[in-house]
This record gives C-alpha cells, structure tokens and sequence, in this order.
C-alpha cells in the first residue's frame, strides 16, 4: 500500500511539474510576441504539445516541441486569430451600441445577439482543440470549428463552463494561477474536445495531424 501511494505522488508530481512547466512556457512565449502576436501561437503551441503528452508522447522535451510548434504556427495561427478577434470585435461593439437603445424591437436584436456571443464562445472553446488536430488552412479553420461546435454543443458548453469555473477558483490563488491557469483549462478541454473528435472522424472533416 505504501509503495503505491508513493508511486501514485510521484506520478501526479511528474504531472504537476509538467502542466506548470508548459504554463510558464506558454506566459513567457505570450510575452516574448509582444502578447498581441505572442498569445495566440503560444496557446496554440500549448495545445499541441498537451495534445502530443495526452496521445503518450512523453519522450520528446518539452521545450523543443514548444519552440518547434510555436516557430511553426505564428504566422498562420494568427492569421486565424485575427479573423476570430474581428468577429469578437465586431459582436462586442453591436451589443455595447445596443445597451443605449431600450426599444423592444431592439431588446429582441439584442438576444439574438447574446446567443451569437454564446455560440461565439463556444467556437473559441474548440477553436485550439480543432486546431492543433486538424491540418487545414488558416481560412479554413473557422469553418471546420463551427461545425464541430453545432456537431457538439453540450461538449462545447462544458469546456466553457469548466473554464470559467477554473479562472474563477484559480484568480483566487494568484501562485496557482501562474502555474496552472492556460495549461490545466488546455489539459481539461483536450480530455474532452479529442474523443469528440475520434466520434467525429467518421464525417467528411480535414485529416487529422
């Protein structure tokens, strides 16, 4: 019994290590793009390798396939981004205009676009599981995430209540916060966002990386 309870430590210390690991990585690649162009392919490149470590590839350091992706990706993941931030944007300034006008007609434009926001959400909640998965274009990659979302809402809408409930604890703790935030809500929304797409897989999407 004592040997297992040390090897089972010794196992979530490996863990913990790591997911910190890749965190730290992950706000210093943020940082190193100036945040506007660093944030993206550092979340993309936090994704694929907790993608890889998920798929029981734990031989290859950690720090090389985390260069090696965000190296890679910076150019085309932000171009998918911009695209993203746009649409945000533009949702956004729609629903702040809005809030100056209580006219009914307006209040019912005003829900639709709440639930475009919500749908919105939701697209980004999958948008790096969908990314680092599949091998498309960048203009390719809205589309195939929204299909996805309407293929799988309710998964969609854990991810997302599960990372607003992991910010809310970890904002809390700021020590946890640094060590876990980006890289436990990746671990969390892969352990969900890959079986759906092995379900998925029997339908007409893009090849898998």
């Amino acid at each position: 019994m004592a040997q297992e309870w040390k090897g089972a430590f010794v196992r979530f210390t490996e863990w913990f290590s790591r997911v910190a690991y890749i965190n730290l990585l992950w706000i210093s690649f943020t940082l190193l793009g100036l945040v506007v162009f660093g944030f993206i392919p550092a979340t993309v490149a936090m994704f694929a390798v907790m993608r890889k470590w998920q798929k029981g590839n734990l031989t290859e350091p950690v720090f090389q396939s985390f260069w090696g992706f965000y190296r890679k990706e910076f150019a085309k993941s932000n171009s998918s981004g911009l695209v993203l931030g746009i649409i945000g944007y533009i949702l956004y300034a729609d629903i702040f205009i809005l809030n100056f006008d209580e006219s009914l007609s307006m209040q019912i434009v005003k829900l639709l676009l709440y639930i475009l926001a919500l749908v919105y959400f939701m697209i980004l909640a999958f948008f790096f599981p969908v990314y680092v998965h599949f091998d498309m274009k960048w203009y390719q990659y809205l589309k195939m995430v929204t299909l996805i979302v309407f293929a799988a809402p309710l998964q969609a809408v854990l991810m997302l209540l599960i990372g607003y409930g992991m910010v809310f604890l970890l904002i809390k703790m700021p020590i946890l916060m640094l060590f876990l935030l980006g890289s436990l809500i990746s671990y969390v929304w892969l352990l969900i966002a890959l079986p759906t797409f092995t379900r998925l897989e029997q339908r007409p999407f893009s090849n898998e990386k």
